[in-house]
C-alpha cells in the first residue's frame, strides 16, 4: 500500500500522514459498509491492507455522527469519513478526490471487475 500513500501524497499534495490516514479511513469505512467477510472477499488479496485499515483513526461520532447513526447507512458512513478527515486537517472534498485515485490503484491489484463491484456498493 505505500504506492497508493505515495500517489495519494504527490497527486493530492498533502504529506504522507494525511494519505495514509485517509486512505485508511476510505477503507475502513468500505469494511464497514460491504462487512469484514464480503470486504475481504473483494479485497483480501491486497498486500499491506489489513494493516492500513488498522491505522484509520477512531471516529469521535460527537453529535454529527450520532443522528448520522440514528440515520443509518451511507449517512453515518458518511459522517465517520468527515470526521476522520476533518481530525486529519483535511476537507470532505479532498476525501473525494482520493476515491479515483485509490479505484485506480485498486485497478492493478484486484481487475476492473471486483473495482467495479465495490464502486457500486458504495454508491448504493
Amino acid at each position: 500500500m505505500q504506492d497508493l500513500v505515495a500517489q495519494l501524497s504527490q497527486k493530492l499534495k498533502i504529506d504522507e500522514t494525511q494519505a495514509r490516514g485517509g486512505a485508511a479511513i476510505l477503507f475502513k469505512a468500505a469494511q464497514d459498509k460491504l462487512g469484514g467477510p464480503e470486504f475481504q472477499r473483494l479485497l483480501g488479496s491486497v498486500p499491506g491492507l489489513d494493516a492500513l485499515v488498522k491505522q484509520a483513526p477512531k471516529s469521535g461520532g460527537g453529535l454529527l455522527g450520532g443522528l448520522a447513526s440514528l440515520a443509518g447507512g451511507n449517512a453515518a458512513l458518511l459522517a465517520t469519513i468527515v470526521s476522520g478527515f476533518s481530525r486529519l486537517k483535511m476537507s470532505s472534498g479532498q476525501a473525494q478526490q482520493f476515491v479515483p485515485i485509490i479505484l485506480d490503484n485498486l485497478r492493478t491489484k484486484v481487475g476492473a471487475e471486483t473495482v467495479d463491484k465495490l464502486e457500486q456498493t458504495l454508491r448504493a
